[in-house]
């Protein structure tokens, strides 16, 4: 049965549009995807936040490994960063003496050394740690 009449108009009763049942699940699911969107945007943020810090620690700890030299006295330190950015990172260094069976020419034995240097930081409640370590021989 055609609903218009002869000069193509609705009838009054028949308004054409969204009921409101309709419009409620259209906006329930819009408010899903957003409530879903929302939870990665949130994990990204996070997951970028503590690249940023390993990076960071990364970074320090190249920087302190490369103070200690290339064969450093054996023993333990530990400090922290200076700067308002650095502030929540400490640092400690280890160096140990090894003496390898193996001898060179001239009859001598290896002397290794190895620097470990580890970067201590608060992520939240936990905290956080980077080793580098490295050898240097003698």
């Amino acid at each position: 049965m055609n609903m218009s009449n002869s000069k193509g108009v609705k009838p009054q009763g028949c308004a054409a549009g969204f009921t409101l049942l309709e419009v409620l699940v259209a906006v329930a699911l819009v408010a899903l995807v957003l409530v879903s969107f929302m939870g990665l945007h949130l994990r990204s943020l996070d997951a970028t936040l503590q690249s940023q810090d390993i990076t960071t620690a990364v970074l320090l700890a190249q920087g302190k490994l490369a103070s200690l030299g290339s064969f450093p006295e054996t023993g333990t330190e530990e400090g922290a960063f200076e700067g308002p950015d650095l502030s929540r990172f400490r640092w400690a260094s280890a160096v140990t003496e090894h003496t390898l069976d193996a001898k060179v020419s001239g009859g001598k034995a290896v002397v290794v050394r190895q620097m470990d240097v580890t970067i201590l930081w608060l992520d939240g409640q936990q905290t956080r740690s980077y080793v580098l370590e490295a050898y240097g021989l003698r």
